[in-house]
């Protein structure tokens, strides 16, 4: 393979790295994950009856409510590819909820063990789903991040903006440099080399 068609190789590769095809699978995965956390928040509103007969069943009612609509309201920001920082401020919100109503789960247990409240059957599948969300969470803060990445901020910037062209400074032909060059521009690159060789100048 000559220089020339190593060049337009690379050239192709980067093009297919920066495809912004990598950042909509993103965003698919965060949709993916904001839709999973509200489907099991749905599920823990409704595991929450086995508290009912504790001092917190309202709060922990109220508090599973919420986590499900703030995943439903990313779920829909992500969807539509909506802003980055949109959605980091959504997350922050979610773990948030997500930390306190975990600390109420275990606050209830801790009481009802000593008899403040009655928890109804088995409830260890609640921490399971508690723990499924954590999970989500973390993917979500990893997928926030890759896109915070200067790299990942550099390839959207050259896929997204179109090149700009402008003229090169004005130059008088008995500038040195030009009559040296034999062209009426003093800079270029050269690719290739023997007779493949050409320089494009500016």
């Amino acid at each position: 393979m000559t220089l020339l068609s190593k060049t337009f190789a690379t050239f192709g590769l980067l093009a297919a790295f920066v495809s912004p095809s990598a950042f909509a699978d993103t965003y698919r995965h965060i949709d993916d994950l904001a839709s999973d956390i509200e489907r099991k928040s749905r599920q823990i509103e409704k595991e929450v009856r086995h508290y009912r007969h504790t001092p917190e069943y309202r709060h922990l009612v109220e508090d599973a409510r919420d986590m499900r609509r703030l995943a439903d309201h990313m779920h829909d920001v992500a969807h539509d590819h909506g802003s980055l920082a949109h959605l980091e401020s959504d997350l922050r919100e979610l773990d948030a909820k997500f930390h306190h109503l975990e600390s109420v789960f275990d606050r209830v247990e801790r009481r009802a063990y000593h008899g403040h409240g009655h928890i109804h059957g088995e409830t260890s599948h609640v921490k399971q789903l508690l723990h499924a969300i954590e999970d989500d969470i973390h993917h979500l803060q990893d997928d926030l991040r890759s896109l915070r990445t200067p790299d990942c901020r550099y390839s959207r910037e050259l896929v997204s903006r179109p090149p700009v062209f402008s003229a090169p400074p004005a130059r008088h032909w008995d500038d040195h440099r030009s009559r040296s060059s034999g062209y009426g521009y003093g800079r270029g690159i050269t690719i290739g080399g023997g007779s493949s060789r050409f320089t494009i100048r500016w």
